[in-house]
């Protein structure tokens, strides 16, 4: 499975999750283990970074109903996304 398809997973079960939203330091964390346990695939972290700047300047989201609206964290220093339905 390329890391493309399970970033797109992961943010799927994110969305129906009661925390709708994430940082950029939440993806860094958790995605690894997300693919590696959910998926049985071990992908590099700048391989997961790729893929998310590939998802989020195509329209890969709009085609599962749901798009990433920036935020900002309270310190301003980390990027944020919430998730939401079209």
């Amino acid at each position: 499975m390329k890391a493309k398809e399970i970033i797109l997973l992961w943010i799927e079960n994110k969305y129906r999750s009661t925390n709708k939203y994430f940082f950029s330091f939440d993806f860094e964390n958790e995605i690894a283990n997300y693919g590696r346990l959910a998926h049985q695939k071990v992908h590099t972290p700048s391989t997961y970074s790729r893929a998310f700047r590939a998802i989020r300047s195509s329209n890969d989201l709009t085609k599962r109903g749901l798009e990433l609206e920036e935020i900002e964290h309270t310190n301003k220093k980390s990027k944020g996304w919430r998730i939401k339905k079209i």
